[in-house]
């Protein structure tokens, strides 16, 4: 691709059941959508996702933040493309299960299908650039029945498709990779290896961005400088610009649109003598909200690294720590709004998250629009402020209209 910045993220939520016998080969079927018959509503064009909604989806991906950075490690996780595959499932939840959905992701269900679509299509709505959202729906077709108010509600909402496809066939895996490829540009291309013969059904979501800098980067602003990583010194090539200043009692930062004003890139360095981590572990979606919105007009000479790498982990345990205990536990999961099977109850056994991040002189494949005004000459400026993120720091792709990071990253080792 001729884009130099891309970011990408899949995740997946897989549902098992407990077996009581020993299932018997089904019959290969194509993966006919069921959904092409299932019109999905579409939110009205000037509909807004409400202050609330807002509130509670920035809290959650700071707090899912903390819960997936790992010390000294890169990290990137998309909130959105959580949030997005969650909401689905919770459609399919009931009893306390529900419940715990709810308090995880924020506000009752109806609201969270409503603001969900709202969101996604406002997001899609880039004019320069991509923010491509895809949902789905892979279903096993045998010993499981589906509930159609469940597809309903995922058609509407999230404008999910509907799969139902034999997963003792080897090609069930590569009609699903399929799908993830071609809703990631090509980005990532395997998400399911063999299916279990326990595995029951998938939830997916992916998200594809593309976007390049307001004013692009010249090649006199890019300079090779040495970034401090935890393990040793590396010898990467940093951006110099001129950009909007953040700052709050711990940390400074720089706030960064792309063409399309909608998004923006925003990269927080905590001040000397804290570390990322402790940061990140004292931040919360007020604080994060906050910091953004210091930038007013006041400007900051900025170095910034080129970033490029690749994350994927299991949230499980997150989500977990968070509070979505019942769903992951057979004898507590309450998921019969969503189907049901005579092997036993259906619970999520499986929780998948990966990502892709590049960041250089064009832009980035993320829908924003930044202005960059860059300096031709490295001469000192007196009275202005000066970032030079040549250590760990936190970065995030925004949604300007709300706030809400539809990407969030820890870079330790650029």
């Amino acid at each position: 691709m001729n884009k130099r910045f891309a970011a990408v993220v899949v995740l997946f939520i897989l549902f098992s059941v407990v077996l009581s016998r020993v299932m018997k080969p089904a019959t290969v079927q194509a993966a006919e959508n069921l959904m092409t018959d299932v019109p999905a509503k579409k939110p009205a064009a000037d509909a807004q996702v409400s202050k609330d909604f807002i509130r509670s989806q920035t809290a959650f991906s700071v707090r899912l933040f903390q819960k997936t950075a790992i010390k000294d490690k890169n990290t990137l996780i998309s909130p959105v493309s959580v949030s997005l595959a969650l909401g689905m499932t919770a459609n399919g939840a009931g009893g306390t299960t529900l419940k715990q959905f709810e308090n995880v992701l924020g506000g009752n269900i109806a609201e969270m299908n409503q603001n969900s679509a709202i969101l996604q299509n406002r997001l899609q709505s880039i004019q320069n650039g991509k923010f491509q959202a895809a949902n789905s729906i892979w279903f096993r077709n045998q010993n499981l029945k589906v509930e159609k108010d469940f597809l309903q509600k995922n058609a509407d909402y999230y404008g999910a498709g509907a799969f139902q496809l034999d997963f003792s066939s080897p090609s069930a895996s590569d009609k699903i990779n399929g799908w993830v490829k071609e809703n990631t540009g090509g980005k990532i291309d395997k998400m399911v290896g063999k299916i279990d013969k326990d595995t029951m059904l998938y939830l997916m979501n992916a998200l594809y961005f593309e976007a390049d800098w307001k004013k692009p980067y010249y090649q006199y602003n890019v300079q090779d400088g040495t970034f401090h990583s935890p393990a040793k010194d590396r010898t990467v090539p940093f951006l110099h610009s001129d950009e909007l200043y953040l700052h709050d009692g711990g940390a400074q930062g720089i706030l960064k649109p792309f063409k399309d004003s909608r998004f923006a890139f925003a990269a927080i360095l905590p001040n000397s003598g804290t570390d990322l981590s402790t940061y990140v572990s004292k931040m919360t979606g007020d604080s994060f909200t906050k910091l953004l919105g210091s930038s007013d007009k006041e400007t900051a000479v900025c170095s910034f690294p080129k970033l490029k790498y690749e994350y994927g982990t299991e949230l499980n345990g997150a989500l977990k720590a968070l509070g979505l205990t019942d769903a992951f536990d057979d004898r507590r999961a309450d998921f019969r709004p969503m189907g049901s099977s005579p092997n036993g109850p259906l619970f999520i056994s499986n929780v998948l998250h990966k990502t892709f991040i590049q960041v250089d002189e064009l832009g980035a494949k993320a829908g924003a629009a930044t202005k960059v005004e860059i300096s031709a000459t490295s001469m000192p400026i007196p009275n202005r402020n000066k970032i030079v993120f040549d250590r760990p720091f936190l970065f995030a792709i925004v949604d300007t209209e709300t706030n809400i990071p539809v990407f969030m990253g820890a870079a330790y080792n650029p």
